[in-house]
């Protein structure tokens, strides 16, 4: 059953203002839970029982309510929530003054406990996926299969069964992190969301959509295409949506959507979670201007290549660190990067360079010297490349330059 209890007393305040007549609301027993007059609240209404029993408008003159404690010329009439009496809504008055004013008041107080109801539901709802995923989180490969299984079932999520995972960062002027850090319920915008991205991709009751942190959302999305490129049109799809969807509510924001492919186990999915969420940050580091990036997209992974784990890392930073302290050091390593970024190509990397192409010749066979290096091998060029990029110097310098 709804509970009006706590909004009565603003919601008369609210009416009563408007309409300039004294009103009172009381619970489905009878107390009296907000009124104009303050000193009634907490009294009881005796007429409660007679109203709720009938379920219709009763009129009541001042010759009636005389003889009667508590009660007071005007209408009283049931508010129901599902077909149940909740409470009763009395406007104060010559009836046939405020009678006029019922009908509107009384909806509008019925479509409130609605709403309210609703809100609470859909609170409840996201707070219940975002508390799953995260028990989730916490499986491990060797647990207690048949345990993380039941509590699977208990929330309707099938094991086995291929899922997608799709992580949408959405950068809004919905604070979303204080409310999830301090958990407390999710604003209404927050909820609003959740049912636009619930209608967007929910196809089926395998489907999931979890609010995570720092404005990301994660869904499972088990109805996933086969092809590629189905599921990207039915991303740039939603995007449209979405965007008009903000647009509408004028929330000024910008998102993006990572992907990964299919798993059927728990651990998949995690891990795919995982890569998505470093796609994200790859691609928001960099600024790539695509709003949907694939996990195994090559273009992502080139940006991330000062992340890939190299062997022997402290041989490599040793190299770095003979090759600054050279006196010629930085022009010989931007030359190299140059070089690498031009495919190797003498002539487009000293264009690029605005050098002489014997110019570049000598720096890198004077880089050859220093390190002991064959730049003839793509292997050994591809790894000074990557330690290069890895080093913690040149990585200052790459996030300063972005």
């Amino acid at each position: 059953m709804q509970n009006i209890g706590h909004y009565a007393q603003s919601i008369v305040e609210q009416f009563s203002s408007i309409l300039n007549i004294p009103i009172s609301i009381t619970d489905k027993d009878g107390l009296v839970i907000g009124s104009t007059d303050i000193n009634r609240i907490g009294s009881h209404h005796i007429v409660t029982t007679e109203v709720t029993r009938s379920g219709k408008m009763m009129f009541f003159t001042k010759e009636q309510t005389a003889n009667l404690v508590n009660v007071l010329p005007g209408i009283a009439t049931p508010l129901r929530f599902q077909q149940e009496t909740v409470g009763v809504l009395g406007l104060i008055g010559d009836p046939a003054t405020v009678e006029r004013y019922a009908q509107f008041v009384q909806s509008h107080i019925e479509m409130l406990l609605m709403e309210n109801f609703r809100s609470k539901t859909v609170a409840s709802e996201m707070e219940t996926m975002r508390y799953f995923f995260k028990r989730l989180t916490s499986y491990q490969e060797n647990a207690d299969f048949i345990s993380i299984g039941s509590y699977c079932d208990m929330h309707g999520f099938t094991l086995g069964i291929p899922r997608r995972c799709i992580l949408l960062d959405l950068q809004t002027s919905i604070d979303q992190t204080r409310y999830i850090q301090q958990n407390r319920t999710f604003k209404q915008e927050e909820q609003e969301l959740y049912v636009c991205l619930k209608n967007l991709f929910n196809t089926n009751d395998q489907d999931f959509v979890v609010p995570l942190f720092k404005g990301q959302w994660l869904i499972l999305l088990s109805d996933q295409p086969a092809e590629r490129t189905t599921l990207i049109k039915r991303l740039e799809f939603v995007s449209d949506k979405l965007r008009s969807f903000l647009d509408n509510r004028e929330i000024v924001s910008k998102f993006l959507f990572s992907y990964s492919n299919p798993s059927s186990s728990i651990d998949g999915i995690l891990k795919a979670y995982e890569q998505c969420r470093k796609a994200l940050e790859i691609a928001n580091r960099h600024h790539l201007q695509s709003s949907i990036v694939s996990i195994d997209d090559w273009d992502l992974l080139a940006h991330g290549v000062e992340e890939i784990l190299l062997p022997a890392q402290w041989t490599l930073d040793t190299h770095i660190t003979k090759l600054m302290n050279h006196v010629n050091g930085p022009v010989l390593i931007d030359s190299f990067l140059v070089y690498c970024d031009e495919k190797m190509n003498m002539s487009q990397a000293a264009r690029k360079l605005y050098i002489h192409r014997n110019t570049l010749l000598y720096r890198l066979q004077q880089l050859q010297e220093i390190l002991s290096i064959d730049l003839n091998s793509f292997k050994q060029c591809t790894l000074l490349y990557l330690a290069i990029k890895q080093h913690e110097h040149f990585k200052e310098i790459i996030l300063d330059e972005e």
